[in-house]
């Protein structure tokens, strides 16, 4: 099945929507640069794409709800997709229709994080270097590369 698409998007941020060169991105700039919807926007396109599963990270887990899962919604709404994607509130997920997935957590449960499997894609929201070291996991085999 084949999908298309159209968004208009800032032109600063069309190379950064499919360029997947790079294992790492870090994206700065100030409070209202769109800089997370861009980032979000490239993760739905790429969980469109391939069957994948996605996990975005904040410090503290109920922030998720009006921050992050809430930018994720409207994005999905604005496409038209919101008919064929399962969009959990309750369980701060959201399912693709070829079996891609997001899963929301918070840094301050981590035990919620070790039992996750399959991850291939980690988004680590308002990231500060000690945030980053906290996160950093002992086993490597429980994310994939692709």
């Amino acid at each position: 099945m084949t999908l298309l698409i159209e968004k208009e998007v800032y032109p600063h941020f069309e190379t950064l929507l499919f360029d997947w060169r790079c294992k790492t991105q870090l994206l700065e700039g100030g409070c209202g640069s769109s800089k997370s919807y861009h980032a979000a926007l490239k993760m739905i396109f790429k969980l469109l794409e391939e069957k994948r599963t996605a996990l975005v990270v904040r410090e503290v887990y109920d922030t998720h709800r009006e921050s992050m899962f809430s930018l994720f919604s409207e994005i999905i709404e604005d496409l038209g997709l919101g008919v064929s994607m399962k969009i959990s509130s309750s369980l701060m997920t959201v399912k693709f229709p070829n079996g891609s997935k997001i899963i929301f957590r918070g840094m301050d449960k981590p035990e919620k994080l070790k039992s996750i499997n399959n991850i291939s894609l980690i988004w680590l929201e308002e990231c500060s270097e000690r945030h980053y070291k906290k996160f950093e996991y002992r086993d490597s085999a429980k994310f994939t590369s692709r």
